[in-house]
């Protein structure tokens, strides 16, 4: 429960569901779910227009553990992984851990003002890409700087990947935590 605390209370279905299972004592490994996959599938549909299949979805312990996974999964020892910065630091350190060489971009700031703002700069990915890279960290919504991208960001990123052969492993933990008239959009949804 560390990843992504909030400053307000969490929902009472949320509080209710830790404490029966704090009453019923076990702690052990988590079970694969078929309901909760149900309910994702549901959910991703409802919210995104976006149909995946229960069978895609590989349930982890958490943001951290998975980093870790793909870097160690796409490629080979000393291959390249890709991604903008400033980041969360897990995905600093997952590609190292897994014997991979780490690739940053940083992202663009610019400002209005007092306001900072932060975008994309395709041409740096350009810059600092080689051929061993593998493997794109996508953070989106953006951690730390916020930033949640547009459909047409996500389409370059998506055919920069493309053109580059990359994997592309997206965090989007924040996805409910926008702004506005934001609206988040899951970058594999741009699939066919």
């Amino acid at each position: 429960m560390w990843v992504a605390d909030m400053d307000f209370r969490s929902p009472q279905p949320i509080i209710d569901a830790l404490e029966a299972r704090v009453q019923q004592g076990v702690f052990g490994y988590g079970m694969d779910s078929k309901a909760l996959k149900e309910t994702l599938v549901e959910r991703m549909q409802r919210l995104y227009g976006w149909t995946i299949e229960p069978e895609a979805i590989v349930m982890l312990p958490g943001l951290v553990s998975g980093l870790n996974i793909v870097s160690r999964a796409v490629g080979a020892p000393g291959d390249s992984v890709l991604t903008n910065t400033p980041v969360y630091g897990p995905f600093l350190t997952a590609p190292i851990n897994q014997q991979r060489r780490l690739l940053t971009s940083p992202l663009q700031e610019t400002r209005f003002g007092r306001q900072l703002r932060y975008d994309l700069d395709m041409a740096g990915l350009e810059k600092v890409i080689v051929d061993d890279t593998r493997l794109f960290l996508l953070c989106n919504p953006q951690n730390p700087v916020g930033r949640a991208f547009t459909r047409n960001e996500l389409e370059e990123i998506a055919a920069f990947c493309e053109q580059h052969d990359l994997i592309i492993c997206s965090d989007e933990i924040h996805c409910d935590l926008l702004l506005d008239e934001t609206r988040h959009i899951p970058i594999a949804s741009l699939s066919p």
